[in-house]
């Protein structure tokens, strides 16, 4: 063989190795992408196996629900409804019945409509406390805090319970001032309402004169009178506190001229007065006998000594006897003292009954109550007196018929 058979031979074996190798990289592609396709079969292959074994496993540790009974599952939910619906009952009436207990404690006016209540306000009835409260409301501002009753049962619970501004804001959720503006305000409203303090007609004393009076003056007796006091704060000045200091009560006070007809009404307050002021220079600077008619009966303790007056007006005036320097009183005085102090007892029974029903009168009254200048005419303690009589008249009469 010759050189260019060995070149061909050499050539021959080369590509042979080529081919080979070829051969040999495609078999082992070939066997990578076998094993890629066997480890996508082993993922998929293993997914429904994790959920049969995690299934296995929740139903090997909750055996009970997997095999409960599907009665036995319906009967517990109805009891567990049943007993639901049963405390949601009962918290409905517990609701029910402190919202009962709340209307009850607030002052509002559905809880007033009835007559338990009415010691708040010193009305009889929740009948006459309406129609005072319809006399009044449309004289009241219209407030955002409280109702034109709420204003109301402010002005009547401070004259009833004589409360003090803090204790009323309390009750009623609002500030101090707001009760403060309340009250002036609504003094002015209900002053009004002392037109029910009125003077009887004649007539009208004859038809409603108790038989006491009528068996021992007839029906002449018109008025019984008399003085009573009202504690006020310390003035500063000096001169005030003079007019106003009572020695026997070691109190500074001011004074009321009141009269009383037969019937246990009030028909008569005068102005507020200091105290240092006779009970006659009282009645004498009041327009009292300008009430009176010819022929009428006065009746008024020893220290109204104003016979004089009286017949001056051709009235009489009944004074409870004196001894004036007698060693003692004849037995005719005695018998006419001790008839004419039965009947006059009635008025101090009444004053004693305005007092106590309207405790405002029966403390001392601020400084604030008294000032007068050209805006107030009257000073605001005149319209608490006459309001506070003009509502006690509305009550039944202390003297028997």
């Amino acid at each position: 063989m010759g050189r260019g058979g060995e070149r061909k031979e050499r050539h021959a074996r080369a590509t042979k190795r080529e081919s080979t190798k070829a051969d040999l990289i495609s078999a082992q592609a070939l066997v990578a992408l076998q094993d890629d396709a066997e480890q996508v079969n082993d993922y998929e292959n293993f997914e429904p196996e994790l959920q049969i074994n995690h299934q296995t496993d929740m139903e090997t540790q909750t055996p009970v629900k997997v095999t409960m009974d599907t009665s036995t599952q319906t009967d517990m939910c109805a009891a567990d409804i049943t007993e639901l619906e049963a405390q949601a009952d009962n918290n409905s009436k517990e609701l029910t019945k402190a919202r009962q207990e709340a209307s009850q404690i607030k002052f509002i006016q559905e809880s007033f409509s009835k007559n338990d209540k009415m010691f708040y306000t010193g009305s009889p009835t929740f009948a006459i406390l309406m129609l005072v409260f319809n006399y009044v409301k449309g004289k009241l501002p219209t407030r955002h805090s409280l109702t034109h009753f709420q204003q109301m049962l402010i002005i009547l619970m401070k004259l009833r319970l004589a409360a003090s501004h803090e204790d009323l804001a309390y009750r009623f959720l609002v500030s101090d001032s707001t009760i403060s503006r309340v009250f002036n305000t609504g003094i002015d409203a209900l002053y009004g309402i002392s037109k029910l303090i009125a003077w009887p007609e004649r007539e009208v004393l004859w038809k409603t004169m108790p038989m006491q009076f009528r068996q021992t003056f007839g029906k002449r007796v018109a008025v019984i009178v008399d003085c009573f006091e009202v504690f006020c704060d310390r003035p500063t000045s000096l001169d005030a506190r003079t007019q106003t200091l009572l020695n026997y009560k070691h109190h500074n006070t001011i004074k009321f001229l009141l009269g009383v007809a037969p019937s246990g009404a009030i028909s008569f307050v005068s102005a507020a007065w200091e105290d240092r002021g006779t009970d006659k220079t009282i009645t004498l600077s009041s327009d009292f006998f300008d009430h009176l008619l010819p022929g009428d009966v006065i009746f008024a303790d020893r220290g109204f000594d104003m016979k004089d007056d009286a017949g001056f007006y051709g009235c009489e005036a009944e004074i409870l006897a004196i001894t004036s320097g007698k060693a003692q009183l004849s037995a005719l005085d005695v018998e006419k003292t001790r008839e004419f102090a039965h009947l006059r007892i009635h008025v101090e029974r009444v004053i004693g009954a305005v007092r106590q029903k309207y405790q405002i009168l029966s403390h001392a009254v601020p400084l604030e109550y008294m000032i007068t200048n050209a805006e107030i005419q009257a000073p605001k303690i005149d319209k608490i007196a006459r309001i506070c009589c003009a509502l006690f008249n509305l009550n039944a009469a202390i003297v028997s018929q």
